[in-house]
């Protein structure tokens, strides 16, 4: 198995399903083998792939982010010894912190290709709003408390799309519920926000022109210790989206259609949040907003004059443009 992709909570929960399934407890000494891949040789780890299990069907072994895209060698290595590879045994390549990049690296996708003949290649993606939702509420309903579809979706907004995150947030929510509702009061009292919700509600008080509410948030990601490029990059993207929305309108198409030339796959919600947003600011304020912002992230990267001094006279312009 290969199991790979954007979504770490199921990769993990996977890799665990896979270990109870065949490995028994008893003879876990004998039959489970696990690698830190960046410390083994991949001829060492195949090496224990040929030996017989004791008392039980199956060896497992679990290779934690092994880079085998690093290596011709490995690859032909692993590619020799699928060909005639033990039956008895599973070898689980766990992709945990590696990134498998399967459109631009040709390494990985002969790895994919040479895996596929004979077992099996897993891309556990982001699941979309829909799949979440209905994870908060079962996972809510579990805990002994409820929360409505739309309360779900407004957690999400504010935790992210994290399933571990969404998860350990609903744990702590309905433990506070006591066998109650989780409401949209609650979230707002308890929740930990994302870095990218508490830039999205920045971003949201420059477009209103509420710079208090804006300077506020940036005290708040100050005292965090927040880098100031991922700041910069997420308010970029919301003027991005802003930017194509008012174009597809312009050109005489809904905003979902934008969706068909850039990826928005599984986050279609920010092309509806960025047709809302820029209903009152025009293709050239935008255009505006997006130079200024260029000019920041070059500073950022090349002059020592301290970040969050940056950001604010950044804000501080990004709200003049919106005020006209």
């Amino acid at each position: 198995y290969l199991i790979y992709g954007e979504e770490s909570y199921l990769k993990e929960y996977y890799v665990k399903k896979l270990k109870d399934k065949l490995v028994d407890d008893s003879f876990a000494d004998f039959n489970f083998h696990q690698y830190e891949g960046k410390k083994v040789p991949l001829s060492d780890i195949l090496n224990d792939a040929d030996m017989m299990p004791v008392m039980s069907e199956h060896t497992f072994l679990l290779v934690h982010d092994f880079p085998l895209n690093k290596s011709k060698n490995d690859i032909d290595l692993l590619k020799e010894y699928l060909t005639q590879a033990n039956e008895s045994a599973v070898i689980v390549f766990w992709c945990d912190s590696i990134e498998v990049d399967v459109k631009n690296d040709a390494k990985w996708k002969s790895v994919i290709s040479c895996i596929d003949k004979s077992g099996v290649c897993v891309d556990m993606q982001k699941r979309n709003e829909g799949d979440l939702v209905k994870i908060i509420v079962a996972k809510a309903k579990s805990n002994g408390s409820s929360i409505s579809p739309n309360d779900a979706k407004y957690l999400i907004a504010t935790v992210g799309d994290d399933i571990k995150t969404i998860i350990s947030e609903v744990e702590k929510l309905s433990a506070f519920a006591h066998g109650g509702v989780i409401d949209r009061k609650i979230i707002d009292d308890l929740a930990v926000k994302s870095l990218q919700a508490q830039v999205f509600d920045l971003s949201k008080y420059i477009l209103a022109g509420n710079s208090d509410g804006a300077y506020g948030i940036l005290r708040v990601l100050s005292a965090q210790k927040q880098e100031a490029i991922p700041i910069l990059s997420i308010i970029s993207s919301c003027y991005i989206d802003m930017y194509r929305v008012k174009c597809a309108k312009a050109s005489g198409l809904p905003e979902t259609d934008v969706a068909n030339f850039f990826n928005y796959k599984r986050k279609e919600w920010k092309l509806k949040k960025a047709a809302s947003n820029a209903k009152n600011i025009s293709i050239e304020n935008i255009r505006n907003a997006l130079d200024l912002i260029a000019k920041t992230d070059e500073m950022l990267k090349s002059t020592p004059i301290d970040d969050y001094i940056l950001l604010e006279e950044t804000v501080t312009k990004l709200i003049m443009l919106r005020n006209g």
